[in-house]
């Protein structure tokens, strides 16, 4: 069987048993490692003349692949197949992304001796035909198994639009738009994304919280129980402003909720004062900081959900427009 022969077999096998290409090349590279490729050994039997076979693995038990022993400065090692076949498998499978190429290595590596006619033919052949041969072996498995190479040119990309509305939508309200809104909207949708399992009860800004039995501007309820209170601010809120959310503490606490007064900024004095009494505090810029590492599917979330607030709590026409024409300015309406 001369190169050319070899190679149209090959290809015909393929077609039944996908993993002779790599059993093929694990028997170029095993007796290239021997050193007897072109070395004057008539077949496979007169190979093991020289590099007696070993029938039980290290475990003692019965081999089922090809292992020959050799001696390698005076002692002797077992060499198999296998790591040569694996060698192979992870070239397609890993390197090539050729994942329709079969994770088989244990049965390829015991039908070796349905191949016995590919090792007697490859010790005849010479270094430059076994490379050829190799090379061919490669570029026949390429072409015909499909590449599952991730392209990244086919995503579009995912924008962090919510980052961008709460850098660059303006919280100043403007003529015909309720003082406070577009922050209490934020705030809203950050807690809508980052708790989707509670139920929100919130309404349009200075509806009131006492009047409809709310603890807070935005409560985030499991079933009856209050887990979680916002009271919203949009101001720098100081040292004497604490005072004003005594009546807020009291209740998250005898609710044992978690309490969050979201402001502007806080003065140091008037957040140690807050934790103290056992409540978190989340001024714009954490809130930057935390949207900062969400993912972009997070992030559309807290677009949706704020611009949900703005079209149906608000229900304000000024804002709603205002709104279309941020949006319309970064690219497009809101997308998901």
């Amino acid at each position: 069987m001369n190169p050319s022969e070899l190679i149209e077999t090959f290809k015909r096998e393929f077609e039944r048993r996908k993993f002779v290409d790599g059993l093929l090349l694990a028997f170029i590279r095993f007796f290239r490692e021997l050193g007897v490729l072109n070395a004057g050994y008539a077949d496979l039997a007169a190979l093991l003349m020289k590099y007696p076979q070993q029938n039980t693995t290290a475990q003692g038990k019965t081999a089922n692949t090809l292992i020959v022993l050799r001696e390698v400065e005076g002692v002797t090692h077992p060499l198999s197949i296998r790591p040569f076949y694996n060698q192979a498998e992870q070239f397609f499978r890993a390197e090539c992304k050729r994942f329709d190429y079969p994770n088989c290595a244990p049965h390829a590596t015991q039908v070796w001796r349905d191949y016995r006619d590919w090792m007697d033919a490859l010790l005849g052949f010479t270094d430059a035909e076994v490379r050829e041969l190799e090379q061919a072996v490669i570029d026949f498995v390429l072409d015909k198994l499909p590449s599952h190479e991730f392209d990244p040119q086919g995503l579009e990309p995912l924008e962090r639009r919510f980052t961008r509305l709460l850098q660059g939508f303006d919280l100043k309200s403007r003529k015909g738009e309720p003082q406070g809104a577009v922050f209490q909207g934020l705030i809203y949708a950050c807690v809508r994304a980052d708790a989707p399992h509670l139920h929100l009860d919130v309404s349009k800004v200075g509806a009131g919280s006492k009047r409809l039995q709310r603890v807070g501007d935005i409560d985030g309820w499991e079933g009856e129980r209050l887990v979680l209170s916002v009271e919203v601010k949009q101001f720098d809120l100081v040292r004497d402003d604490v005072s004003l959310l005594a009546a807020f503490n009291n209740e998250v606490v005898r609710r044992k909720a978690m309490g969050i007064i979201a402001a502007l900024s806080f003065s140091d004095e008037a957040r140690v004062d807050l934790e103290g009494m056992g409540l978190k505090t989340l001024d714009l810029e954490d809130t930057v900081k935390l949207v900062d590492l969400w993912d972009p599917l997070k992030q559309r979330a807290a677009v949706g959900a704020f611009t949900y607030y703005i079209h149906h709590i608000e229900k304000n026409k000024s804002l709603i427009d205002r709104l279309a024409e941020f949006f319309s300015s970064i690219s497009g309406p809101p997308k998901g």
